[in-house]
């Protein structure tokens, strides 16, 4: 009996794995955050369209963790920078090279795009940050970055901003030129994900297994409500989840 529990819930934990970063219909059942990761999803493999990517070119995702959406990018070398600790467990990255907090290690103008997703609210100064990203750009060099607006504290204690969109867009336009800014969520996604994040971590119990159910009984009907809701309210679109924008780095190309 012991034998077969453990069995059902090892098959548990590696179906809500598996559905992490899923943007499927069924992943709703298995991810207390589906809307925030299918929103995130939508908007950067939209944004990568843009880029008309065609197998050339040096990309380098800046805090990659375990590099989501590297399949999205059709380039000749697809690089990922990572620092050694943080809020992520470090057995769960898949970083090529190691990042120190200040520099990145690489030369000046020598990367045709950056990605950076959700990462900028982890950095205890965003501006250095962003400093070393147009570092790294060659003039012209594209940058996808994505950045939270509406969330709880996460990855405690590496957790210090948020962004409006109005403050992302300030940060970024000394150095680059915004050529697309998305809000990846509507206002009633917004609510019913905070919701679904809120049940599933505060109604607990020390039993196997109980995320699980909560997921499933609770915030999975929650999440859809809010999918269907969006769809029919009116929204002036000043909450959201997460802002996604495509910027190029100002300066002429070599």
């Amino acid at each position: 009996m012991v034998g077969n529990l453990h069995t059902f819930y090892s098959m548990l934990r590696s179906a809500f794995s598996e559905h992490s970063f899923s943007t499927s219909y069924w992943a709703v059942l298995f991810n207390p955050a589906y809307i925030a990761r299918r929103g995130l999803a939508k908007s950067i493999t939209h944004l990568v369209k843009q880029l008309s990517l065609d197998g050339s070119g040096v990309w380098l995702d800046v805090g990659c963790g375990s590099r989501p959406y590297e399949s999205l990018f059709n380039v000749e070398k697809y690089i990922g920078m990572d620092v050694e600790e943080s809020g992520h467990p470090s057995e769960t990255k898949r970083y090529d090279i190691a990042y120190d907090g200040v520099l990145f290690p690489i030369d000046s103008c020598s990367i045709d795009g950056v990605i950076c997703t959700q990462v900028l609210e982890h950095v205890p100064n965003p501006g250095h940050l962003i400093s070393e990203i147009e570092r790294v750009l060659k003039p012209g060099g594209r940058l996808l970055l994505t950045a939270p607006f509406v969330w709880q504290e996460h990855e405690k204690p590496y957790d210090f901003t948020r962004f409006s969109s109005y403050g992302l867009r300030h940060l970024l336009e000394p150095h680059f030129c915004i050529l697309e800014h998305q809000k990846t969520t509507g206002s009633i996604e917004t609510i019913a994900q905070a919701l679904s994040i809120y049940l599933h971590n505060s109604v607990t119990l020390n039993l196997p297994g109980w995320s699980y159910i909560v997921t499933l009984a609770l915030s999975a009907p929650i999440q859809i409500m809010g999918l269907l809701w969006q769809r029919i309210v009116p929204d002036k679109e000043d909450l959201f989840l997460d802002n996604a924008i495509l910027a190029y780095k100002l300066g002429q190309k070599l």
